[in-house]
């Protein structure tokens, strides 16, 4: 047996030794409020989808009724030939409902930290994250050239001394933090970060559509104005 196959035999046999095989349970239909499982119906807390948007009649029509239009895939990269009025129509309302200049879409929010993490950073910066920050962020934080650098969940005192202590500080928290659902003390970060002149990121998967006005998300929530 060559030695990879080997190896992956005897970590998996490990793991079903110790009962951690993972499990992947199909279900007939999509998430909606309540989920099936083996003829029994459940309350269904376990999704993402709090606004219950992927289940909803009206999106479900639209989508219907756009398919034969747009297709059922860009086909393409945004650069290329990818980029529909559809999406800058999303774009644009998005803009205009977060009063931001701009927006740009990823296909997820995994991907959209990775890329913000990677463009920015350089050998020179460091990267100031909280411990709780989601595994994308963190990923990105030690793939990047930046030193990256944590400070203990919500530690205000932490963040200002790691902030006292270097410099091209980029700061990146959530508003919602999505493994344990209590939030960041935004205002209190962004004022130490104008005060040592540190970018902030914010992570606010969580956030928008749910806090705030309008499900305007934390920034609104928290009175943080963005600075172009």
């Amino acid at each position: 047996m060559p030695a990879f196959d080997q190896r992956i035999h005897q970590e998996n046999q490990k793991r079903r030794e110790l009962g951690l095989e993972r499990q992947v349970t199909a279900k007939a239909y999509g998430n909606s409020a309540f989920i099936e499982l083996e003829g029994k119906r459940f309350n269904n807390f376990s999704s993402n989808d709090y606004l219950g948007l992927a289940s909803d009649k009206d999106l479900v029509r639209a989508w219907q009724q756009n398919l034969g239009f747009y297709g059922s895939g860009s086909a393409a990269s945004p650069l290329v030939v990818g980029h529909s009025f559809a999406h800058a129509a999303l774009q644009d309302a998005l803009c205009d409902w977060l009063d931001y200049p701009r927006a740009i879409l990823f296909n997820s929010g995994f991907s959209a930290n990775q890329a913000v993490l990677f463009s920015l950073l350089q050998k020179s910066d460091t990267l100031i994250q909280d411990k709780l920050n989601h595994a994308s962020l963190m990923e990105a934080g030690i793939l990047s050239d930046a030193q990256m650098k944590r400070f203990a969940h919500n530690d205000m005192s932490q963040l200002e001394r790691l902030l006292q202590s270097n410099t091209n500080n980029l700061v990146v928290t959530e508003g919602v933090f999505s493994m344990d659902g209590d939030t960041s003390p935004l205002a209190k970060v962004h004022e130490l970060c104008s005060e040592h002149d540190a970018w902030l990121m914010l992570d606010d998967a969580h956030g928008i559509g749910v806090v705030g006005e309008e499900g305007r998300g934390s920034t609104h929530t928290a009175g943080v104005k963005q600075s172009y």
